[in-house]
C-alpha cells in the first residue's frame, strides 16, 4: 500500500499520480510498465513516486485495490437492494462491471488487468473475511439457496465469481459482444442455481 505521505499530498495531486498511474497500466500490463512515464505524466520527481510507492507494483496493486473495492460496495448493496438474493446479486454486479469496462476511460487499464491477470489480482476481487465476508454471508437469504447452511455459502461465493471473472476475460480473449457476454453468464448462473445432476 501507498506510504503515508502519499496519503497527506492535496487531494488534487494525489489525483494527478493515480491518473498518470492509471494511464501507464492501460497503456502496458505490469511487467511492461515504466516509473519514467507515470513521474513524466504526473510531472513529479522520480524521488517523490519513491516516498509515495514503495515500487511500482505498489502503485499497480493500490490501484487494483481501489476498483476491487468500489465493486465490494457494489455487490453489498446489490445484496442489499435484492433481498438477499445472491443469484440476482451478482447477475447485476456483473452487468455494473460490464459497464465500467465499457467507460472510455476504463477500456484500456480492464483489458490489461484481466488478460494479464494473476493470482494476487484475482483475489482482490474477491470477498474475503478481511474485508467483511462473514458480513455478507450473514446478509444472504440461504432460504433461496440449495444447501445445507451458512457455512457453504462461502463455496457459492467462490463459484460464481469464478465464472464471472471466466467470463470478463473471455470478453476479451474472444471480443465476445456485451449482449453476448450477458446472456452466456445468465445461461451459466442458471446451472448453478439448478445444479448439473438430475
Amino acid at each position: 500500500m501507498p506510504k503515508k505521505t502519499f496519503f497527506s499530498l492535496p487531494e488534487k495531486k494525489r489525483n494527478t499520480v493515480i491518473e498518470a498511474s492509471k494511464k501507464e497500466f492501460s497503456r502496458v500490463p505490469l511487467a511492461n510498465a515504466l516509473v519514467a512515464n507515470i513521474i513524466i505524466d504526473a510531472k513529479i520527481p522520480r524521488g517523490s513516486f519513491y516516498q509515495y510507492f514503495e515500487d511500482i507494483e505498489d502503485c499497480f496493486y493500490f490501484i487494483v485495490d481501489e476498483y476491487s473495492k468500489e465493486i465490494k460496495t457494489r455487490l453489498i448493496m446489490n445484496i442489499k437492494d435484492f433481498n438477499g438474493d445472491l443469484i440476482k446479486s451478482y447477475h447485476s454486479l456483473f452487468l455494473y462491471i460490464l459497464d465500467m469496462m465499457e467507460e472510455e476511460k476504463n477500456k484500456d487499464y480492464f483489458e490489461n488487468l484481466f488478460l494479464n491477470m494473476n493470482h494476487r489480482v484475482q483475489k482482490m476481487f474477491t470477498p474475503n473475511f478481511n474485508d467483511g465476508l462473514n458480513n455478507i454471508i450473514s446478509m444472504v437469504d440461504i432460504s433461496k439457496l440449495n444447501i445445507q447452511g451458512k457455512h457453504q455459502i462461502g463455496y457459492v461465493i467462490d463459484i460464481i465469481e469464478s465464472l464471472m471473472i471466466h467470463n470478463i476475460v473471455e470478453t476479451y480473449n474472444r471480443h465476445v459482444p456485451k449482449d453476448k457476454k450477458i446472456e452466456i453468464f445468465e445461461r451459466e448462473l442458471i446451472l448453478v442455481s439448478k445444479g448439473i445432476v438430475k
